[in-house]
């Protein structure tokens, strides 16, 4: 059993989570930015904004948050801080029982508090709370209690708040549209159509709705911490190898030293002996010039000395000495005998330095032989950048260790992610640990290529590939579905049916995947798209009648919403409706209003995104949507002939129209995306399929004007199976073209 945290420990959690991390003060004026950061207002958030006031940098993950008008101001406040700094005044009135007036009559002293209105009331008002028909059933408890209370951090309870429309009235309703809380009068003008109910009947719903929600996140943020602990074990195995392999070295080395050691000794010691010898030699060959110093120096002392003191007849005896004596030493002298015999010639013969510059140098290494990285190594080629069907494409694999003398076992798959098909790649070894590694994918759709090096894998592997049918494929149907009155918008629902708009949009067919008919329903206006939701459930656009329809999985109609307009849940001749998995929600591209309006299946409208024009993120008669794997959107847009692809939120992210030659796209009108990210673009002019790869790189254009199987009179949908099968809306021809 947990232990009870005290209310000394309680208040230390409270106080530390009212501590602002910049600042490290209690907050002042908290805000709370959209990556639920909270800082102060001032000065913390306002010393952040950006010289042009338009945005701040979250200064914990560094998300960029954009500001309004009002600035740091604009941001709105956190309701959790808010609770607790409740929780601390609540706590430190019940701590100061003395001084705590009732906050119902404000003479007495609070002996007890209420749970539901949050207020301090004396034993009188207690009282009479129990009495009163709205009060009776509120929770009193004595201030004791609220003491406790602090310990679990559980904030008072506040009055519901009222309409700020309508000051009289509590807000205890809560609208679904709008989601926002409103009060009754707000329903019956405001709200008239909306989709509301009372706030205590629904929130068990929305707390569900919002807890499940965050199921995903508490799975990533598992991950994550498992993630984190692994760094923590690596590092740790890594200090660990590194202590011991640094005690290798210094002991390899020292053994080296040693013996260098032993070298130096020899070395040093004749080096000595060569020195005294010569020392000795040259100190001999000094004595004997040192004395022929003192006889020329004695001789010249004697005969300067008598000729400065002697008198004239004592110079005249002492000449004929001198001179005897100067012409002895001038006989006995010699110029080459007082040179020094003795060199300093001794030298140090360096044999074989460099070679033993590279042994040591090459004696010890560090690298790492398991785990090879794409910091060590490189990693290029057209093969990672993707493929199609029957082609062979190369990646190139180079060790950058220093010295490759062990053999690299590298080897590579590339596996097919839907059917887990395997394919080995071949693996050519050109030496010095540079390798070729070439696959052939025969099916399209997404692909993981595998690299690992001595059982390992390299960094960034499994290499994500995308692999497009070749223009092969395209040249000729696989078969041809016949009999289908005038085919628009088609879609392929999860048993593998085919939803056609058919009959000039006046009905929706069910065909079996071979073709055949199993119903047909509808009296529509002029449809185009169709789109079937996770349950199978089939909503179709009316053009004419600027409407979205809802039908069952059986063809029984729904609800529709809808009307010629620019508002909410109106419409300006919509084409094409698609459903993205990922939000449960439908987005139809508005087409004169030139906006994407987006759905709830419960046809409630979410929110809208586009304006007009021909800038990147403007729209220009969007006519059909559809979502690839990472959830983007991708839009045609038939004014400004192009594809751009937005993030489901409407974030613009790209835009492409470029085909080969210079041409680009005309008047296009349907889009769909295979697994493999592949986008496919009818072009209404020509009539052809232009293919594109998901980030618009232009891969090939199949089709055109006529009757033949593989053209085309009219392409006004497309529907792509779970074989990435694409069958192709031939309108005008009648007929459903499978690829």
């Amino acid at each position: 059993m947990a232990e009870r945290v005290t209310t000394k420990e309680a208040l230390k959690k409270l106080d530390a989570q009212l501590e602002c991390s910049l600042c490290l003060d209690t907050f002042k004026q908290p805000k709370l930015l959209p990556c639920f950061h909270v800082f102060c207002k001032s000065p913390c958030l306002e010393k952040l904004v950006t010289k042009d006031g338009c945005s701040l940098t979250c200064p914990t993950c560094r998300h960029i948050v954009p500001l309004s008008e009002r600035g740091v101001a604009g941001l709105q406040s956190d309701f959790h801080i808010d609770h607790l700094f409740e929780i601390q005044d609540a706590f430190n009135k019940a701590e100061d029982d003395n001084d705590t007036n009732c906050g119902s009559c404000e003479d007495g002293k609070a002996t007890g508090y209420c749970n539901d209105c949050g207020d301090f009331l004396c034993d009188e008002c207690q009282t009479a709370h129990k009495r009163l028909k709205y009060t009776r059933n509120h929770k009193l408890i004595s201030l004791d209690e609220l003491k406790a209370q602090v310990t679990s951090l559980v904030p008072p309870k506040k009055a519901v708040p009222h309409c700020s429309k309508h000051s009289e009235n509590a807000l205890k309703i809560y609208c679904d549209t709008c989601s926002t809380l409103i009060c009754m009068d707000c329903t019956i003008r405001l709200h008239k159509d909306h989709n509301y109910d009372l706030v205590a009947d629904v929130l068990t719903k929305h707390k569900e709705e919002l807890l499940s929600s965050l199921n995903p996140v508490k799975e990533k943020l598992d991950s994550v911490q498992r993630a984190l602990k692994d760094f923590d074990t690596r590092a740790k195995a890594i200090h660990n190898q590194r202590a011991a392999i640094e005690a290798n070295i210094h002991k390899e080395i020292d053994e080296q030293h040693r013996l260098l050691d032993q070298r130096r000794a020899v070395l040093v010691g004749k080096l000595e002996m060569l020195t005294q010898q010569k020392l000795k030699d040259l100190a001999a060959q000094r004595d004997q010039v040192e004395i022929t110093q003192v006889k020329l120096t004695s001789c010249l002392e004697y005969a300067e000395g008598g000729l400065k003191t002697g008198t004239n007849g004592e110079v005249l005896e002492m000449k004929t000495s001198v001179l005897k004596r100067v012409k002895q030493i001038s006989t006995e002298f010699d110029r080459n005998t007082i040179q020094p015999e003795t060199k300093a010639d001794i030298e140090m013969i360096t044999k074989g330095k460099e070679p033993l510059q590279q042994a040591c140098r090459d004696f010890l290494e560090i690298d790492h032989s398991g785990s090879f990285s794409l910091e060590n190594n490189h990693i290029t080629g057209d093969g990672l950048k993707g493929a199609t069907t029957g082609e062979t494409k190369t990646v190139s694999f180079q060790a950058k260790t220093r010295n490759v003398k062990r053999k690299l076992d590298l080897k590579a798959e590339l596996v097919r992610l839907e059917s887990k098909d395997i394919l080995k790649c071949e693996v050519i070894d050109q030496q010095h640990g540079q390798h070729k590694i070439n696959y052939r994918p025969m099916k399209r759709g997404k692909h993981e290529l595998h690299i690992t090096v001595n059982e390992d894998a390299v960094r960034g592997s499994p290499f994500p590939i995308a692999v497009a049918p070749s223009p092969q494929s395209f040249v000729k149907p696989s078969r041809v579905v016949r009999g289908v009155n005038s085919p628009r918008g088609t879609v392929y629902n999860s048993k593998g049916q085919l939803v056609v708009v058919e009959s000039g949009g006046a009905t929706v067919s069910v065909l079996t995947p071979e073709g055949e008919k199993i119903r047909t329903f509808g009296q529509l206006n002029n449809a185009f798209g169709v789109t079937v939701d996770k349950d199978d459930q089939i909503y179709v656009v009316e053009y004419a009648n600027h409407r979205v329809n809802k039908f069952s999985f059986d063809g029984e109609f729904v609800a529709a919403v809808g009307s010629s307009g620019s508002g909410n849940l109106q419409f300006s001749n919509p084409f094409g409706i698609c459903y993205n998995r990922k939000d449960n929600n439908l987005y139809v591209p508005d087409q004169c209003n030139h906006r994407i309006q987006v759905l709830s299946t419960e046809l409630k409208f979410v929110r809208c995104f586009g304006t007009p024009g021909n800038g990147n993120g403007h729209l220009k008669q969007p006519l059909y949507a559809t979502f690839d794997s990472a959830n983007n959107l991708y839009v045609t847009e038939f004014a400004n002939n192009r594809v751009q692809v937005f993030t489901a939120e409407g974030q613009f992210l790209r835009t492409f129209s470029q085909k080969a030659n210079g041409q680009k796209l005309s008047s296009p009108y349907a889009i769909a995306i295979d697994s493999s990210d592949t986008v496919y673009v009818s072009e209404n002019g020509p009539n052809h399929v232009s293919v594109f790869t998901s980030q618009g790189a232009y891969i090939t254009t199949f089709g055109g004007l006529g009757t033949k199987e593989g053209q085309f009179n009219g392409i006004y949908g497309f529907a792509i199976d779970c074989n990435d099968s694409i069958a192709v809306s031939d309108m005008n021809n009648g007929r459903l073209q499978i690829f």
